[in-house]
């Protein structure tokens, strides 16, 4: 028990840590990802007046990189609630001593 007492409040100020510090980057992020989307979309614009299949192409694979990275920050963010959640169920469970 003692145990439990002497790394659980480590453990929530962490993750209060990093909620607060995560914010802002989150915030960051997502405005880089919406200029992303905007620069992409005068790209295509530019491509399709000239018409050059490669730039099309180029923001088409740009795009798709954008969603990529999106889907691997959710990942991140689940995986580490998973690990957080078997170490607080790892100091929270009773020992069989």
């Amino acid at each position: 028990m003692e145990s439990i007492k002497a790394s659980l409040p480590d453990i929530i100020q962490t993750r209060i840590e990093d909620l607060f510090n995560a914010q802002t980057t989150d915030e960051e992020m997502a405005a880089h990802i919406k200029e992303l989307g905007c620069r992409i979309g005068e790209l295509e614009a530019l491509a399709a007046g000239l018409g050059d299949e490669k730039a099309r192409q180029f923001a088409a694979d740009v795009q798709r990189l954008c969603d990529r990275i999106r889907h691997d920050f959710v990942a991140i963010a689940y995986r580490q609630g998973l690990v957080d959640g078997m170490r607080l169920n790892e100091l929270l469970s009773p020992k069989a001593d």
